[in-house]
């Protein structure tokens, strides 16, 4: 009987055996690409490995420890649109998908499974910006904001100036010098929203002779909407106020999504160049919405450009800038 279990025992280890040292074969192929069809297993097992649930409450519990070891020094403020740059990742990863595995070929150790999560990343981010107070917004989130409408309020402006012009007459011209006239960051707020009430208002007279996209018409009322609540005049009494610790999650998420994104950056340089690449993908971080690194702890509200009476704990800056008030990270929770 012992001697009959003896020879099962040496049998089971015969056939066990090479499977397991092809197991561990195949595992350690998984990790270098090679030639033909091994790069498509490659790329098959980080797919089938990567975390693929979007459902944003699953998405943000699974990244949500990833996202606390991200360094919180230097942190850009988030201000931008989760699904804006869902829509932006989905289409790169469309155009890089045809050219993988040559990229896969050319990569020692290509992190696909990171790309691949991606999709679910930012379903994450999109749940964590629904977690942040919003009864009030940084000095930084403040000028991101105003940052990112710039550029669209001076390209409309300047059109509708050409359309009130007495030759083309399209719309009273005493209307677009109202909106041009005045300075500072509450009245750029103000022409945020006043701009796409004018494109409203005379949008029959405008019809087919404007190029500017709805959604960025809508970005800019959007971006107004919002802004004219938060800045104040210049001679407000500015006060101190702290990153949550949900925005500080926000921005760290976001900080793997564009560091993520950079790794798709990497995979169609690698396979196409530097310059097919750059004019496959979508260009991320100029639709992110990141403000300028800062501290994650204390910042104050800007004002409007002028000149505001010192706060008890920070001296308010003469030109209107963001304060940045130096301070130990705040941890998560």
């Amino acid at each position: 009987m012992a001697d009959k279990q003896k020879k099962n025992k040496k049998s089971n280890e015969k056939t066990t055996t090479p499977a397991k040292a092809g197991a561990k074969k195949k595992a350690g192929k998984a990790t270098r690409p090679a030639k033909g069809s091994t790069s498509a297993a490659i790329i098959a097992t980080a797919r089938a490995t990567a975390f693929n649930d979007e459902a944003p409450p699953t998405a943000f519990a699974h990244f949500r420890p990833l996202a606390e070891q991200v360094p919180t020094a230097d942190l850009a403020v988030f201000t931008g649109q989760p699904l804006l740059l869902r829509a932006n990742i989905l289409a790169a990863l469309a155009a890089v998908e045809p050219h993988l595995e040559a990229a896969v070929n050319a990569l020692r150790e290509p992190r696909l499974d990171e790309v691949f999560e991606l999709p679910s990343l930012i379903m994450a981010l999109e749940f964590a910006v629904g977690r942040v107070p919003v009864a009030r917004l940084s000095a930084g989130e403040i000028e991101s904001m105003l940052a990112e409408g710039a550029p669209w309020r001076e390209l409309m402006l300047t059109f509708l100036e050409v359309a009130a012009h007495p030759l083309i007459n399209l719309l009273p011209r005493e209307r677009v010098a109202a909106v041009r006239a005045g300075k500072g960051k509450l009245d750029q707020a103000r022409d945020f929203v006043a701009i796409p009430g004018l494109l409203a208002e005379f949008s029959a007279e405008l019809d087919g002779k404007h190029p500017f996209p709805a959604d960025k018409i809508d970005l800019l009322a959007t971006l107004g909407g919002t802004l004219v609540k938060y800045v104040r005049p210049g001679n407000a009494i500015a006060e101190v106020a702290k990153r949550s610790k949900e925005s500080i999650l926000r921005d760290q998420l976001a900080s793997m999504v564009v560091a993520r994104y950079d790794q798709l950056q990497v995979l169609a340089a690698v396979a196409l160049g530097r310059r097919k690449a750059d004019e496959l993908l979508p260009a991320l971080r100029a639709s992110v919405g990141f403000s300028r690194p800062s501290d994650v702890t204390s910042v104050v509200d800007a004002t409007d450009g002028s000149a505001a009476p010192p706060a008890a704990a920070e001296p308010a800056p003469a030109n209107g800038a963001a304060a940045i008030a130096p301070a130990p990270a705040t941890p998560n929770g």
